[in-house]
Parts: structure tokens; C-alpha cells; sequence
């Protein structure tokens, strides 16, 4: 919340008027106005009350679901349209429903401390890969494997479906599994393992309480980059969000969430919760996906709803780990910015940390800031720290107000730049008009 004073006047803004508010307080300082000032306050202002009854047209939802269906097309999302005339207020169940959905997401655990138990699971697991030719391995009727008859190893399910896969029966893992005796089994993984190419595999392994076992069985162009390596890239972007977090030994899920406090006048065509996606397996199968999700409301009791996704990172585990490595976070950040609307308007983009002058370097080294006829990178660079050293903060919304401010004072930059650096601050934060 801001407090502006222009001629005297003062008047309290909210998140959904901090760009017009910038705008006007700057206009008026250009206009020779020594009173006016921007200042922003602590404690938010009690939420607009409902004003149209349940059932009926809002106004104030029309507008809203307007203005968030510009931004969902223009960030590349695709969802269907509402059940009902968009706008039209949720029933009195629908109300209740978006209370108790607010009640559960504020029930999960927060993104860091997720985070945190995620990666000292997988680090209590002692994980080693080792890379052996196949005919180096030996099964045992007890299903474990050795490596030159030393050091058995359990072999996990989707471990033991991967070994078959490599060996050229990959048809025959389940019959094997399910339908031969022990020796049986042993007999034929064995007789494979004597004829395999000599081609050399990955066993990735861990431990636990009944020792080492193998969970995955890979080639040696894998590029391993587990669980724990992708939440621990995510965590800076997502550190102020609650977390769905599901890891089943080797496939992650993991959703960060937000949701408004409220919304006046929820309606059917509402975006009410916003979240990043992570999604990854640590055998091998499947891609590192990172996805902007959100969530919309298509009837009136809050029951119907549709998720839309866009997509920031689809990585094989393939080529250099370190540069897989490396996109994770920007890919993290590109999918907050694919909600940064949402979160803008409910209040988030003030919570997220960040190093601003850090920020405006990525900004215009990554083309996000482009100032027509300046070839000096390093010179708006200097310009947007001049401007954010005037409100110095250390929020993504900060580091927007300066790129906003800049595109006002800066005196060689005409009117063209200015319009173009608002529309790039929308781009940034989806920063509601």
C-alpha cells in the first residue's frame, strides 16, 4: 500500500494503482510540485468489501477478468472459457470453497522448509553413480547384483526394468519378475549379462538402512541433475511461496503456490491461485520440466475450475550438467514472471528478495530492457541504479519502480522510451495497469 500526496491532497493506493500512482507522482514532480510524495506504508488497508450480490454481474469482476485475460493470452496461456458470463458473482458455496482452498495452501509447508527436508533426504542417501561394463555384473537368486562377485547391491524395480531394457529384453522384465523362480531369473539376467555388448553403463546408487542398492540404470551421456539440485535452484524465486511437494524415491513433483487473501466480487472466469511447477526424475525417465500454472474458476460454487500451463524449461538429461544446471533458476524466474500479474496484484512481487542492481544487469544483458538508440548496456544499467538509489528496496517491486522511474527522469530519453520501458516493467511483473 502507498500513501500519495500531490497539491496537498493525500490519498491511500493499493497494489492494483501502483503504476498509475508512479506515474502521477512523477508528473507532478516535473510540473514544479515540491509537496508531492510517494511513500509506501507497512500495514495494507482492509479489503474492499463484496458489493454485488451472489449471482449477479459484477462490475469490478468484469474489469478484473478483462484486464487477467489479456495478460493469460499474452503470457501464452490457454484456458477455456467460464460456464457462465464472466464476471458473474460466485454463490455463496463458491465463497466458502475459495476459503477453505485459501485455508489448505496456507496450510502447506513453506517452499524453503520443503526444500530444505527434500535435500537432506536425498543427502542421507549417500548417492554414487559408477559407470561398469555389463558383463562385469552378476545376478544372485536374492536379486541382488555384484560387481566382479564383490559388493551386492540391491536392485531396485525400476532399476532392474532398466538393466533388462539395456540388455536387450526389456519385453521379458516383468515375466522375469513376476513369473520365474529366483534361479530362473538369475539364469537368463546372467546369460545376457555374459553376451552384452561391451558397452559400457551408469548404476546410480544409494544407500539405506538395509544397505546399497541400485535405483537407476543409465547410459554414460546421462547428466544427472537430481531432486534436490532442482528445488535448491528454485529456491531463490519461490522462497515466499507454500509448496505441494510429492517425491516418491525418484520422480519429483512440486508445485509452488500462491493465492490472494481475498478477492472482491470472486467471480466465475477468476484466476484465484497462481503457481511454478517443477517436475523431474532421477532414473532418467522423463524430462526437467518447469511450467507457470494457474488456476481458474468456470462455475459459479468454485467446483469447475481448469489449470493452464505454460512451459519455461523441457530438458532431457542430456549434454553438460552444468549448463542444465545454470537455466534452472532462469527458467524458475521466466515462469514467476509468466504469473507475475497475479502475483502483482495480490501483493507477492513485494516479497520476493532480490538484488536490484544485479536485476537491471540480467535485464539488459538478457534484452528484457531495451532503450532505443543506446548501445551502452553499461550506461542504463547506471541510469536504473541512479533511479532505484532514489527508493532504494530490495523486492522485485522495487527493482520495477526504478526501471518505471528511470523511464520518467532520465533526460535524454523521449517519450518512445518511456512507453517502451512501461511495457517492459509489464512484461517483468505483469504489473497490473
Amino acid at each position: 500500500m502507498l500513501k500519495l500526496t500531490i497539491a496537498g491532497k493525500t490519498s491511500i493506493i493499493h497494489g492494483t494503482e501502483y503504476e498509475d500512482a508512479m506515474r502521477r507522482f512523477w508528473d507532478a514532480k516535473q510540473s514544479g510540485d515540491e509537496s508531492a510524495a510517494l511513500v509506501k506504508l507497512e500495514e495494507e488497508a482492509d479489503p474492499p468489501p463484496h458489493v454485488t450480490a451472489h449471482g449477479a454481474f459484477s462490475v469490478i469482476a468484469g474489469g478484473r477478468i478483462e484486464e487477467q485475460e489479456r495478460e493469460l493470452r499474452g503470457a501464452g496461456f490457454a484456458l477455456p472459457p467460464p460456464l457462465f458470463a464472466p464476471g458473474t458473482r460466485v454463490t455463496e458455496l463458491g465463497d466458502r470453497n475459495f476459503r477453505i482452498e485459501r485455508e489448505r495452501v496456507e496450510a502447506l509447508p513453506p517452499f524453503p522448509a520443503a526444500c530444505a527436508a527434500l535435500v537432506g533426504q536425498l543427502r542421507a542417501e549417500r548417492r554414487h553413480d559408477g559407470k561398469v561394463e555389463p558383463s562385469r555384473l552378476s545376478m544372485r537368486e536374492d536379486g541382488t547384483v555384484d560387481l566382479d562377485g564383490i559388493c551386492p547391491m540391491r536392485l531396485e524395480e525400476r532399476a532392474f526394468q532398466a538393466l533388462c531394457q539395456h540388455l536387450g529384453i526389456g519385453a521379458g522384465a516383468r515375466y522375469l519378475a513376476e513369473l520365474c523362480t529366483p534361479h530362473e531369473r538369475a539364469w537368463n539376467v546372467n546369460a545376457q549379462l555374459s553376451r552384452a555388448p561391451k558397452r559400457p553403463i551408469v548404476l546410480r546408487t544409494r544407500w539405506d538402512e538395509q544397505g546399497r542398492s541400485v535405483f537407476a540404470v543409465v547410459t554414460p551421456s546421462y547428466a544427472p541433475c537430481d531432486a534436490d539440485q532442482v528445488v535448491t535452484a528454485a529456491l531463490p524465486a519461490l522462497a515466499d511461496a507454500r509448496v505441494e511437494l510429492a517425491y516418491e524415491g525418484a520422480r519429483l513433483t512440486a508445485t509452488a503456490l500462491w493465492m490472494p487473501e481475498h478477492v472482491a466480487d470472486l467471480a466465475a472466469g477468476d484466476v484465484f491461485r497462481a503457481g511454478v511447477r517443477l517436475q523431474c526424475d532421477d532414473t532418467g525417465r522423463g524430462r526437467i520440466r518447469v511450467t507457470a500454472v494457474v488456476l481458474r474458476s468456470l462455475c459459479l460454487n468454485l467446483i469447475v475450475v481448469a489449470e493452464g500451463e505454460v512451459e519455461t524449461m523441457s530438458q532431457v538429461h542430456r549434454g553438460d550438467r552444468e549448463r542444465i544446471r545454470a537455466a534452472l533458476p532462469r527458467a524458475v524466474e521466466a515462469a514467476r514472471g509468466e504469473v507475475g500479474f497475479f502475483l502483482e496484484a495480490w501483493g507477492h512481487a513485494r516479497t520476493l528478495k532480490v538484488d536490484p542492481v544485479e536485476k537491471f544487469k540480467e535485464w539488459v544483458d538478457t534484452k528484457k530492457v531495451v532503450v532505443s538508440g543506446e548501445r551502452d548496456g553499461e550506461a542504463v544499467v547506471n541510469h536504473l541504479v541512479d533511479a532505484w538509489k532514489q527508493e532504494p528496496g530490495e523486492t522485485l517491486a522495487d527493482a520495477v519502480n526504478a526501471l518505471t522511474r528511470a523511464a520518467h527522469v532520465v533526460p535524454s530519453w523521449g517519450l518512445s522510451v518511456r512507453e517502451e520501458l512501461e511495457r517492459a516493467a509489464g512484461r517483468i511483473v505483469m504489473a497490473v495497469r
